[in-house]
């Protein structure tokens, strides 16, 4: 099964027990890793970056667990991702709730959530900024930060983000779409703002300056397979 969502892509297996990366079916180099459902913890996120790296919590890949652990039915639940994830699902329409931290200076803030800090910063021409030159500096002084930048356009955010580690942009990411917003929210006092990614993907942030929630729509294509038997 692929599933995307949030800029994100992702083939999603089943399978029972622990998670054996070896197994996993290639990856194709446009996704941005694996979701592994475990029928023994169904609740439970185990994830793969397209690096073979096991990453304890994506906002993106917790949502498609999330809605599978539902059925796909309206409603909402709890996935465990570094910590208890609430996840809420309105038709194809799939929901994040994260409390954030905002340390707010002068051009850019910190915002915190359970497990991951981004740096957000509003820019002008943010399709024209330098972000990997941004990451660099960050990078450089020692601070293990996701890098953020966003720009009003229209009337939504548009939102770039790099993730600390990574080669390359991401072409989306929940909790970096997330920050970016909850800092426009905060900053602008308002209640909700529409959001776009560099994937094109579009979604709806809102939020009472404490707790905030990212909507995405969710699609999937193919069937959920188990993996192939150890040989």
């Amino acid at each position: 099964m692929i599933a995307r969502i949030g800029g994100d892509r992702f083939k999603v297996i089943r399978g029972r027990g622990r998670p054996d990366p070896s197994s996993f079916p290639p990856l194709p180099p446009e996704f941005n890793g694996w979701i592994y459902l475990d029928s023994e913890a169904p609740d439970r996120l185990h994830y793969f970056n397209y690096m073979g790296e096991r990453v304890p919590f994506c906002g993106n890949a917790t949502r498609v667990v999330g809605y599978l652990l539902l059925g796909g039915r309206d409603g909402e639940t709890h996935v465990l991702a570094s910590g208890p994830k609430r996840v809420r699902v309105r038709g194809e329409w799939v929901g994040i709730e994260l409390p954030v931290r905002a340390a707010l200076r002068a051009d850019h803030a910190v915002m915190r959530m359970e497990g991951v800090e981004h740096f957000v910063m509003p820019v002008r021409n943010v399709l024209a900024y330098h972000l990997k030159a941004l990451y660099d500096s960050v990078e450089k002084a020692g601070l293990r930060y996701h890098i953020n930048i966003y720009e009003p356009v229209g009337d939504a955010i548009f939102v770039r983000t790099w993730e600390y580690g990574h080669p390359r942009e991401a072409l989306g990411c929940a909790t970096g779409t997330l920050s970016s917003a909850a800092h426009f929210i905060i900053t602008k006092g308002m209640h909700r703002v529409r959001t776009r990614v560099l994937s094109g993907d579009e979604g709806v942030v809102s939020g009472d300056g404490e707790i905030f929630i990212l909507w995405n729509r969710l699609r999937l294509d193919g069937v959920l397979e188990p993996l192939a038997p150890p040989h």
